[in-house]
């Protein structure tokens, strides 16, 4: 799956008359911490993968059986559908129209 990037969702946020306004800093920041603890979860995968095939013996053991990397992968694809509902929650704002204003 391809991750959602917080460049799209910002040029998102961008054309739809929102810039650097209370609803962009705010939707830019959490997927920004979004970002960065997909990069974290990432690279921890990587890592268990990286040990399996310098380490073990990966035709008897894989590293999608291991308890640790199972769990890291489901939170690194909770992180990618959060990423990809901000972004279409993103697309369905109305033009120039603020939630934070009445």
């Amino acid at each position: 799956m391809r991750v959602v990037t917080v460049k799209a969702i910002a040029r998102e946020l961008y054309e739809r008359g929102h810039y650097l306004d209370e609803l962009y800093q705010i939707t830019i920041d959490y997927a920004t911490s979004l970002h960065t603890r997909y990069c974290a979860v990432e690279a921890k995968c990587e890592a268990i993968e990286r040990y399996y095939q310098e380490e073990i013996d990966t035709a008897k053991y894989s590293w999608e059986e291991d308890d640790e990397w199972i769990r890291l992968d489901d939170e690194r694809s909770d992180i990618e559908d959060e990423l990809d509902n901000l972004f279409n929650t993103v697309i369905g704002f109305e033009h120039n129209c603020n939630p934070f204003k009445n």
